[in-house]
């Protein structure tokens, strides 16, 4: 069993801990960068998957007014395979369709089989949801 919340942050340590287990996360986790995520994190909208009370993953994205843009998503490894990417997107569409319904929500990813799997169209570039 799994919910998705809204990050703040008491969701802080707990889930950069999880990604400081990931080398391909460093640039987010490294000094020099790591207060810079912690801001992105509050200032974006971000959400957070829970497994048996355990983050298991987030999704941040950007609103500029032109679209909705998923920068990040992440399952950890244990964790995968289970619906839980699947789940924060579908969260992140119902919150933000709500306050922006006219706009378009892509995603910046190089996971590409990933989005194609889970029937996103390419776009460029990009995927659309």
């Amino acid at each position: 069993m799994s919910n998705t919340f809204r990050y703040d942050k008491t969701y802080e340590s707990e889930l950069i801990a999880l990604l400081k287990k990931e080398p391909e996360w460093n640039s987010f986790t490294r000094t020099g960068a790591i207060d810079v995520f912690k801001s992105a994190l509050l200032s974006s909208q971000t959400y957070i998957c829970k497994s048996q009370s355990e983050v298991c993953g987030y999704i941040r994205a950007l609103v500029d007014g032109f679209g909705i843009y998923v920068s990040e998503l992440y399952v950890a490894p244990a964790f995968r395979n289970n619906g839980y990417g699947k789940e924060l997107l579908k969260e992140l569409l119902k919150e933000l369709k709500q306050d922006h319904p006219d706009q378009v929500v892509y995603v910046l990813s190089d996971e590409d089989l990933y989005y194609e799997k889970i029937g996103c169209k390419r776009v460029g570039s990009v995927f659309q949801l």
